[in-house]
């Protein structure tokens, strides 16, 4: 009889884990997810494709104009600038382009203070008409959300250029070197904000003077090509 109770005990106490293996299948299985609902997944390198860049810029051309203010001009003078520029975006980060611009001059007040009081006219050439190709070349790619469901994607850019500017005394080269943020308005348009830096020589009645020319400019620019997505 004792035999019987001890084998009875060993007998439940090993079936246990069994039953209780049993069990946790049983609740495992309740928890599958039929396969036909499973969401496919994608490989890392392909969820960097395509969350890489909201609109592609390889390829594209763009057009664009901009208004821009001289913050060193000469103190007797007040320059402003309107250019029109044509990019050719090689890839997300590299574009090449040529840029023409105008001058618009004015006397400052102290120039026509001058001229008024004494009838001179400020020593200083003056910017009539420039051409410049340049290399652009885009460091970092970000975004800014404006509200719950607007974002607007940019660049910081850096640029330098090589040309000529046309003088009221004369032709002269000029380098640029250019700095700002593209903001990427949808697939299509583009406003850019920067500063732009020319540097050329000018003549003066005492020889030549080395400018510098700080453009603060505002650009809006129209992207031509690209795929939908």
């Amino acid at each position: 009889m004792k035999i019987n109770k001890l084998a009875l005990f060993f007998g439940v106490t090993l079936c246990q884990p069994l039953m209780g293996a049993t069990s946790l299948d049983k609740k495992l299985e309740s928890l599958n997810i039929p396969s036909d609902k499973v969401t496919p997944l994608i490989s890392e390198e392909s969820l960097y494709s395509v969350n890489k860049r909201y609109s592609s810029l390889n390829k594209r051309v763009e057009l664009s104009f901009s208004g821009a203010n001289n913050f060193t001009a000469d103190s007797h003078l007040e320059t402003k600038q309107i250019s029109g520029a044509l990019r050719w975006h090689y890839n997300a980060n590299w574009s090449f382009g040529l840029r023409y611009s105008e001058y618009q001059n004015e006397l400052s007040g102290a120039g026509e203070k001058l001229f008024d009081e004494e009838k001179i006219l400020p020593d200083t050439d003056y910017a009539i008409k420039s051409t410049e190709g340049f290399v652009n070349f885009n460091t970092v790619y970000g975004k800014i959300r404006l509200t719950q469901s607007t974002i607007v994607y940019f660049d910081h850019f850096v640029a330098l250029g090589y040309g000529n500017v046309s003088l009221g005394n004369g032709e002269a080269q000029m380098y640029t070197a250019d700095t700002g943020f593209s903001f990427w308005l949808g697939k299509k348009m583009s406003l850019r904000t920067g500063l732009k830096n020319e540097f050329y020589q000018q003549q003066k009645i005492n020889g030549p003077e080395n400018v510098h020319n700080a453009m603060g400019y505002l650009e809006f620019g129209y992207l031509f090509g690209g795929t939908k997505i």
